[in-house]
């Protein structure tokens, strides 16, 4: 079933460079269906939708890992096996100093 976000949800996810979460806001985790507890160092992918060709997250990693900014359309599963579509921008960490 597709879970239609509305215009003042914000998801937000964070992970480190082998793409493990380190942060999740409410949004992310109320529309996901998971606790933050739940995906805390899981890898991204327990969100990834089987429909979502592997293609698209090899360009995306290529592009961050280069220091660039990826934005596209991803199609991410919930918890209880619904989904879900969001445009994604995807930012590179990059640290300061």
């Amino acid at each position: 079933m597709e879970h239609t976000l509305q215009d003042t949800d914000f998801l937000v996810s964070q992970t480190d460079a082998k793409g493990k979460i380190l942060f999740a806001n409410e949004d992310f985790c109320k529309i996901a269906g998971y606790t933050l507890e739940e995906l805390m160092g899981q890898p991204h992918s327990i969100v990834r939708h089987p429909d979502m060709p592997k293609a698209a997250f090899k360009d995306l990693w290529d592009t961050v890992k280069s220091g660039k900014v990826w934005k596209g359309y991803v199609k991410n599963a919930t918890k209880n096996g619904g989904f879900y579509w969001v445009f994604a921008t995807v930012y590179p960490n990059i640290a300061c100093g």
